[in-house]
């Protein structure tokens, strides 16, 4: 494409917002109607961005060009394949970043930068079979959160304001190609998401509030040290000093493991981890705590059970989906041989999030809560194929981030109607309301039967390929996993008979009487409205559309998983292409 359209589709949002903050607060319709026009635009140009992407055929893996001292570069490649690239220097000290950007598809001569190291950040943006998916479900969730945003809702405008706000951050996230502008944009997003949990929820949104930014603020702080940390070690070992990240890819391929840090204790000497492995750790903390893993996870709860369901459509739906989007994105390509040194570590602690999230889901009467811990064990899933290092894992993990959104999006839909009519959301004051509510009942029926993984629905294709993906790094890791299926089969049927059969069951009231009866009878009013179904109609087609042909998602995947298991998979350059390299930095003006 000529046009910069990711940078139309990054700060559409942006507009957005300006445009809501000149329209008087007292007209709630005209602001409700804009957010939804500025949020279907975006999705409309996510649509495109992803239509275009999936005609373009598919690219080999981009090779380095040129020579160091007369050895060819042509061997080494970097695996990950970017489109639609905009690419602008920001902040620049020293040698131009123009012979660090890798033009991929065309051949690129990166590895001729000289010392002392330079500052250059760029504005570079590009996406992969990997953020083009994401991109096209946070704009598809933020439009559906539109829809659900009542008029009624206290300070309507501010709410769409930090709602679009908190869209213009998601999406950077998803389509920068530079470590700096990524933390910008990562950083970016919490502020608005800040004020809506502290803004709008009930009585503990406050305490919810502010665990979720001390968790989130914490881990960041490390990955910004590591982002630090890739800069200088990749630069001194290749010469190349840049936060550019297709580069950075393409230079793991010279990055050698150095020596591993010591500590000393009475007297004797212990190797700990050698650098590259403390750099995983960091980036892997700060994304554990976004997905959320065990034992990381303790904000998520809190968060979920306190939101409103406008905010929960898009914050449980994408937001969360950011940390294991880090985890494939960052974390396999700079630290490959990382990547396998803590597969062990990564796995338990996906095992330990399926499992617990499971039993404690089965533990809960709040129905948010149940849907919260039920969405810890699913994201376990996701973080289970992405360390299953294999195709299948990954393609599997791709697959389930979509899924996930897609389906905790109709439950809290789901859950709000209840909330919404009967002020309660405790499993055991409610019941029975199947007859009264017969479309609510329906819709919730699917979206229940696609979080348990059922087939012809879209959650059995990404666990079946993640725990065939798991069977194929240890069998003993995919049985474990099978255990968190059944579990959710027992929870989330628990929640959708308690809540819809047997006899009625209202905040308040005891056994059926006349009373209830009259109750039962006027209920058929507060059925699933227009509003409710045009937002859940879409996501319950999406269920059954990529449950019963997944072939394309599978087939498209599957290229981009492929591409990152060979990332996280590359064996490093010989010394003499390393010396040559270097010797080739130095000598370029």
């Amino acid at each position: 494409m000529s046009w910069p359209i990711l940078s139309v589709t990054l700060f559409l949002p942006l507009a957005g917002a300006v445009a809501i903050l000149a329209i008087p607060a007292s007209r709630v319709r005209t602001i409700r109607l804009a957010l939804m026009a500025v949020t279907a635009l975006t999705l409309g140009l996510t649509c495109v961005v992803l239509v275009a992407y999936l005609a373009v055929p598919p690219a080999a893996a981009s090779k380095l060009s040129g020579t160091a001292n007369g050895q060819s570069l042509s061997s080494i490649h970097s695996p990950i394949t970017f489109q639609f690239q905009e690419q602008v220097n920001w902040l620049q000290s020293g040698t131009s970043l123009s012979h660090l950007h890798l033009a991929f598809n065309e051949g690129n001569s990166a590895f001729n930068q000289a010392a002392p190291p330079p500052i250059n950040f760029s504005y570079h943006l590009g996406v992969d079979g990997l953020s083009v998916w994401l991109m096209a479900l946070a704009a598809l969730l933020f439009l559906v959160a539109a829809v659900v945003l009542s008029q009624r809702e206290t300070r309507l405008r501010t709410f769409a304001v930090l709602m679009l706000l908190s869209e213009v951050g998601v999406l950077g996230v998803l389509t920068s190609l530079d470590l700096i502008l990524f933390y910008f944009f990562w950083e970016a997003a919490l502020i608005p998401l800040y004020f809506l949990m502290i803004g709008w929820g009930d009585p503990n949104r406050g305490r919810a509030a502010l665990k979720f930014i001390i968790y989130t603020v914490a881990g960041s702080l490390f990955m910004l040290l590591a982002i630090f940390g890739v800069y200088f070690i990749t630069g001194a070992q290749t010469g190349v000093y840049t936060f550019d990240l297709p580069t950075l890819i393409a230079a793991q391929s010279f990055v050698h493991t150095t020596q591993a840090t010591t500590f000393s204790l009475f007297g004797h000497s212990f190797a700990w981890l050698n650098p590259q492995e403390w750099l995983f750790l960091a980036f892997a903390l700060a994304f554990a705590i976004k997905v959320p893993l065990v034992p990381f996870h303790s904000w998520l709860p809190d968060a979920y059970s306190s939101g409103t369901t406008p905010f929960l459509v898009f914050f449980a739906g994408i937001v969360s989906k950011l940390g294991a989007f880090g985890l494939i994105r960052y974390n396999l390509t700079l630290f490959p041989q990382a990547s396998h040194t803590f597969q062990p570590l990564m796995l338990g602690l996906a095992i330990a999030s399926i499992l617990y999230g499971a039993l404690a889901a089965l533990a809960q009467t709040d129905l948010k809560r149940i849907v919260g811990f039920a969405s810890i064990s699913h994201l376990g899933f996701v973080v289970l194929g992405i360390f299953a290092l294999n195709v299948d894992g990954l393609n599997g993990a791709i697959i389930q981030m979509v899924n996930h959104g897609i389906v905790i999006a109709a439950l809290f839909i789901c859950v709000g109607v209840v909330e919404s009519r009967f002020a309660s959301r405790t499993l055991s004051q409610l019941g029975g309301l199947a007859r009264p509510m017969p479309v609510l009942a329906g819709l919730f029926l699917v979206v229940t039967l696609a979080g348990l993984g059922m087939p012809l629905l879209n959650s059995f294709v990404g666990e079946f390929l993640i725990l065939l993906g798991a069977f194929q790094a240890s069998p003993v890791w995919a049985v474990l996993a099978s255990l968190g299926v059944i579990v959710a089969c027992w929870y989330m049927l628990r929640m959708y008979q308690g809540l819809t059969q047997g006899e009625l069951r209202l905040p308040g009231t005891g056994a059926v009487s006349e009373q209830l009866q009259a109750v039962s009878r006027r209920l058929g009013r507060l059925d699933v409205g227009p509003v409710e179904v045009v937002a859940l109609v879409p996501l319950v087609a999406l269920m059954l559309v990529i449950g019963v042909y997944p072939a394309p998602v599978i087939r498209y995947g599957r290229f981009s998983a492929a591409q990152y298991v060979q990332a996280a998979n590359r064996q490093t350059a010989t010394e003499p292409a390393l010396a040559s390299s270097r010797s080739a930095a130095r000598s370029q003006p």
